[in-house]
C-alpha cells in the first residue's frame, strides 16, 4: 500500500469538521455552556450561597460575579483546546512533562492529582447525598436522613448504571427553574435597598468569612473538575474538529474559528446566567434568613432552605419548593457521580497500556464511588463540614488546571487558533486571583481563626 493510500482525503478530512451555524442560528446552540450552568445550580446556590447570606447578610455578593469573571478565561481554553484537536483535556495534560527547578515531574503527574480529588471527592459526594436526605426527612420525618442519603446514593448507581437519564435530568431541570421562580419572588417581595447591595459587590474578607467564601468562590459556577467536564461536553456536542488537522486549509480554519467564538458566547451567556442565579440565593438568604437567625446545616438544612418559600406562599408551597430542592440537589449528584468516575477512567486509560474499554474502568469506579460514599455518610453525618473541605480540594486544583490550561493552547495548537496575549493575560490573572485566596485560606487556619458560624 503505498503512503498516498494512507492519508485522508479531502472529503474525509473535511467531515471532520462540524458545520458552525450561522447569523441568528448561532446563538440558539447554547449547548456545553448551558449544561455548565444548568448542572452548576445545586450546591453552590442552594447552599454554600444561602449560607453566605444568611450569616453575613449582602457581605459576599461580589464573590460569584468576581470568581466567574475569572473563570471565563480558564473555561474558554479548555473548550478551545477540544474545539480544535477534538481531543479533551485529560489527554492533553497526561502528555505534559513539568520541571520545577532541579526537579521533573513525569508525564500524567496532573492525572495522579485528579485521583487525589476522586479520593477526596467522595466525601464530598456524600455532603450532596446528605442534603438530599435532610430535604427528604423535610418531607417525610419517618426515614432518618442518613437512610435517605443511602438511598440517594443506590439509586445514583442504578440509574447510572443503566446509563439513560435524561428524563431525569429534564424533570430536575424543571424542578431548578421552580426553586429560582420562588428565589426570585421572594427577592421582588422584599427588595433590599440597592445601595446595600452595591456595597456588597465592593470585594471585602473578613478572616472569619473565608470558611464560606472559599467554597462559594470554587464552586461558583464550577471548581477545577467542572472546568474539565466542559472540555467533556464541548467534545461530546461534536463542536470543531473531530481530530487534529495538520495543514487546516482556509475554510476549516475559518470553520473552527466560528465554533471557538460560538464557544466564547455560549459560555459568556451561560456565565452571565449562572452569576445572575448565585447573588439571587445569597439576597434570599441575606433577606429571610438572616433576620430569622437560620443558617441552612445539618439535617435541618432541607427545613432551613424551605424558610425562603414558607415566608411567602404558606405551608403548600413549602412542599413543593422542597420536592424542587430535592431534584436539583439529585441531579448535581447524579451529574457530579458521572463526571467524576468519567474524569478518573479516563485518567487511568491514558496512564494505563491496557485494551480495556474507558467504561471498564467507569463502571468499576461507579461502584467503588456509592460503596465509600455510602460509608461516608453513616460516619460523617456533616453534610455541610463534607462539602466544605471538598469545595476548598476543588479550589486549590483550579490554578493548576489554569497552567496546565494556558500551556496547551500556547504551546500545542497551531498559531491559528491560539489565544489573544490579553486571553492569555487575563488567564494568568485568573491563577493568581485563585492562588491568592488559598494563600488567604492558609494563613488563617495557621493563625488559628476561629471558623465556627
Amino acid at each position: 500500500m503505498s503512503k498516498d493510500m494512507n492519508k485522508p482525503t479531502e472529503k474525509a478530512k473535511t467531515e471532520s469538521i462540524s458545520r458552525p451555524p450561522i447569523g441568528p442560528r448561532r446563538l440558539l446552540i447554547l449547548g456545553p455552556g448551558l449544561v455548565w450552568a444548568a448542572s452548576s445550580v445545586g450546591v453552590a446556590e442552594l447552599v454554600f450561597a444561602t449560607r453566605a447570606g444568611a450569616i453575613f447578610g449582602f457581605l459576599l455578593i461580589w464573590v460569584p460575579v468576581v470568581s466567574l469573571f475569572f473563570k471565563y478565561f480558564i473555561t474558554e481554553l479548555v473548550g478551545r483546546y477540544t474545539i480544535v484537536t477534538g481531543e479533551d483535556v485529560i489527554a492533553a495534560f497526561g502528555r505534559i512533562e513539568t520541571r520545577i527547578g532541579p526537579v521533573t515531574l513525569p508525564k500524567g503527574w496532573i492525572l495522579w492529582l485528579f485521583w487525589a480529588f476522586f479520593v477526596a471527592s467522595v466525601a464530598g459526594m456524600s455532603g450532596i447525598a446528605l442534603t438530599v436526605g435532610s430535604a427528604l426527612f423535610a418531607i417525610y420525618s419517618g426515614v432518618p436522613y442518613v437512610v435517605w442519603s443511602m438511598i440517594a446514593l443506590i439509586l445514583v448507581g442504578i440509574i447510572l448504571f443503566l446509563g439513560s437519564y435524561r428524563g431525569l435530568e429534564y424533570a430536575s431541570r424543571l424542578l431548578m427553574i421552580v426553586i429560582v421562580c420562588f428565589i426570585f419572588y421572594a427577592v421582588l417581595r422584599r427588595f433590599p435597598p440597592l445601595s446595600e447591595m452595591a456595597a456588597g459587590l465592593v470585594p471585602n474578607v473578613p478572616e472569619e468569612s473565608l470558611r464560606e467564601l472559599i467554597p462559594l468562590l470554587g464552586w461558583s459556577g464550577a471548581g477545577a473538575m467542572g472546568t474539565i467536564w466542559f472540555s467533556l461536553w464541548t467534545k461530546a456536542s461534536g463542536r470543531g474538529a473531530s481530530a487534529m488537522i495538520d495543514r487546516p486549509s482556509t475554510e476549516e480554519v475559518k470553520a473552527i474559528k466560528s465554533w471557538i467564538s460560538i464557544n466564547r458566547t455560549d459560555l459568556l451567556v451561560n456565565m452571565i446566567l449562572t452569576a445572575v442565579l448565585t447573588v439571587g440565593f445569597i439576597i434570599a438568604g441575606a433577606i429571610i434568613l438572616n433576620p430569622l437567625g437560620i443558617v441552612p446545616e445539618g439535617e435541618g438544612l432541607g427545613i432551613s432552605l424551605a424558610k425562603i418559600a414558607g415566608e411567602f406562599y404558606g405551608p403548600g408551597a413549602v412542599m413543593i419548593f422542597l420536592v424542587g430542592v430535592v431534584g436539583t440537589l439529585y441531579s448535581t449528584l447524579l451529574a457530579d457521580t458521572d463526571g467524576l468516575c468519567r474524569v478518573a477512567g479516563g485518567a487511568v486509560k491514558a496512564q494505563s497500556k491496557t485494551k480495556r474499554p474507558e467504561h471498564f474502568f467507569y463502571m468499576t469506579f461507579l461502584i467503588v464511588y456509592v460503596i465509600f460514599a455510602s460509608l461516608f455518610t453513616t460516619v460523617i453525618q456533616a453534610p455541610v463540614l463534607l462539602l466544605q473541605v471538598t469545595a476548598v480540594i476543588d479550589t486549590i486544583l483550579l490554578p493548576i488546571v489554569g497552567v496546565m490550561a494556558i500551556h496547551i493552547c500556547t504551546k500545542t495548537l497551531p498559531a491559528d487558533f491560539r489565544p489573544r496575549r490579553a486571553t492569555i493575560i487575563m488567564s494568568y490573572l485568573s491563577v493568581l486571583f485563585f492562588i491568592f485566596f488559598i494563600v488567604l485560606l492558609v494563613m488563617a487556619v495557621v493563625k488559628g481563626v476561629d471558623f465556627s458560624m
